[in-house]
This record gives structure tokens, C-alpha cells and sequence, in this order.
């Protein structure tokens, strides 16, 4: 049997045309993407009080959340806040590496481009010798961990090691951001001697039907939408994707991104909660 292939212009036909729902880019990605980031109450108050911690140079800051809370898309805003600037130095951990505390010093030493080394005491050195090049110039390096729920007590340690190093003006030389599930925090009653060096703590929770409302009109607008335009969620359709989603802001972006595609797909242009209902009946599977 010849296998068929779709033309460009086929293929075309089964792309969907965002502008027809007002917007430039897909409004709704489960990716991290700090210009999709939505500022909830909770989420105002951890940027306000962690870019406090780390600006006054702190040392370590704890963010913890359950899956799909916006922790990821929070380290992400960080990041890009702060490797940006010229007095900052940052280095972002996305995959912690299994137990081992000089391969975590290793990954850290990677991402802020130092050189790495064999032995934990040769590779702090490194670290070091990195910390008085940039305080010469300047600049505080900062490291933010994500998924930081599965560093183990030996990597811990080592990270206190880097917060025990001062700057020639006495504060603490690093500035650490973890994010993790509630996990962390139990974790961290087993290492105390970091536990009694964390700034601040503060919690990512679930969104209230308030937020998730907001939540869909500010993805709207950072994608394009006209504010004077017709809204494209009714205000009727927020409590039944609530209820779906149970205001988490990955579940609430997954289940907007499927509303999206099949109003598209059938060529309406609203979405409201007979609609809502009538995708979760019928596509009860979209995940």
C-alpha cells in the first residue's frame, strides 16, 4: 500500500487560525513562559518578598506549590528578571541531579559557565575564585533550583557551603532560590542547618474562581486580544472550568487551550458554560 502524504496546503487547513479568536499567538501553553505569567495574590506577594530577599543579598528563599501551581513559570520570571540585569550574575537548575552534591555543584558551576572539577573542595574553590571576579565587578550571582523537592540532604550541605561564603561587605556572597512541591519543606527539617538559613518562605495555592477569570483575560491580552473586543469567555463559563480544573493554572491554561481549538474548530466565537460542559461531556479525554 502507497502511503499518502498531505500538501502544504492541506496541512495548512489543519493549523488553527488564532486570529479568528482575536489573538497574534496561542493564548494558552502549559509551558513556562514568563510573559504569560499571571500575577495572583499569592504569586505578587512571593515576587515581592523573594526580590526583596535577594536584592538585599538574604541568601536562600523557599517558593513551594503543588504540581501546576506556577512554580516552573515563577523560576523562569526570575531568571529572565535577573540574568538580565548588570548586578546580577544567575544561574538556573531545572533537572537536580541524583544525591550527589558535587554533581549539583558541578551543574551549578556549568550554568555560570566556571569551570568544573573532580573533587567538592577543588570545585568550591572554583566557586570562590568565581565569587571574588564578580564582587570585584559588582555583580551577586544568583542560583535558582527547580523541582528543588528532590535535593537530598548531602546536596543541601553543599549549598549551605556556598551561602557560608561573605562578600567583602559582609553579606551573604550567594543568593539561592528553591522551588519545589510542599515537599521541601520536609524535606528541610532533616538538614536544620540549612533550614535556619532560608530568608523567607512563601506558598503557591490552587486559584480561587476570582483569578481563574482573571487568569484567562490576562493570557488573552498578552496574546492580543482587543480589550473592546466581545469577551470570548463568558463570565457564565469561568465555574464549570473552576470545577474541572480546580483552579490550578496548568490545568486551567491545558482545558482553555482545548476550549480554544475546538471553538475554532466548529466556528464559533464564544465560549460559554454550554459550551464548556458540552466539550467536557464529549472530550472527556482531552488531557
Amino acid at each position: 500500500m502507497q502511503a499518502s502524504f498531505l500538501s502544504e496546503l492541506e496541512l495548512d487547513e489543519y493549523n488553527p487560525k488564532w486570529e479568528r479568536i482575536g489573538v497574534v499567538v496561542p493564548p494558552f501553553t502549559i509551558e513556562a513562559d514568563p510573559r504569560f505569567m499571571y500575577l495572583s495574590t499569592e504569586t505578587r506577594r512571593a515576587l515581592s518578598k523573594v526580590s526583596y530577599m535577594v536584592e538585599a543579598g538574604q541568601g536562600a528563599s523557599i517558593i513551594v506549590g503543588e504540581v501546576g501551581t506556577g512554580k516552573t513559570t515563577l523560576a523562569s520570571w526570575f531568571h529572565s528578571r535577573y540574568a538580565r540585569r548588570p548586578d546580577f550574575a544567575a544561574a538556573k537548575v531545572d533537572e537536580v541531579p541524583k544525591k550527589s552534591g558535587l554533581l549539583l555543584l558541578r551543574r551549578i558551576a556549568a550554568e555560570f559557565g566556571i569551570r568544573t572539577r573532580r573533587a567538592t573542595e577543588d570545585q568550591l574553590n572554583e566557586f570562590r575564585s568565581f565569587l571574588i571576579e564578580k564582587s570585584a565587578q559588582g555583580i551577586l550571582p544568583l542560583i535558582l533550583i527547580d523541582e528543588a523537592h528532590e535535593l537530598g540532604s548531602d546536596q543541601f550541605i553543599e549549598l549551605r557551603r556556598l551561602l557560608n561564603f561573605r562578600d567583602p561587605r559582609g553579606g551573604k556572597a550567594y543568593q539561592i532560590i528553591l522551588l519545589g512541591r510542599p515537599d521541601l519543606d520536609i524535606n528541610l527539617r532533616e538538614v536544620p542547618d540549612f533550614n535556619d538559613r532560608i530568608a523567607t518562605r512563601s506558598s503557591l495555592d490552587p486559584l480561587a474562581p476570582d483569578d481563574t477569570k482573571s487568569l484567562i483575560e490576562y493570557r488573552l491580552l498578552a496574546a492580543g486580544r482587543d480589550t473592546k473586543s466581545n469577551p470570548l469567555f463568558t463570565d457564565d463559563a469561568i465555574m464549570p472550568i473552576w470545577k474541572e480544573t480546580r483552579g490550578y493554572p496548568r490545568s486551567i491554561c491545558l482545558l482553555c487551550l482545548h476550549l480554544c481549538l475546538e471553538v475554532l474548530d466548529v466556528g464559533q466565537n464564544q465560549i460559554d458554560a454550554a459550551f464548556v460542559n458540552g466539550f467536557l461531556e464529549t472530550h472527556g479525554q482531552y488531557r
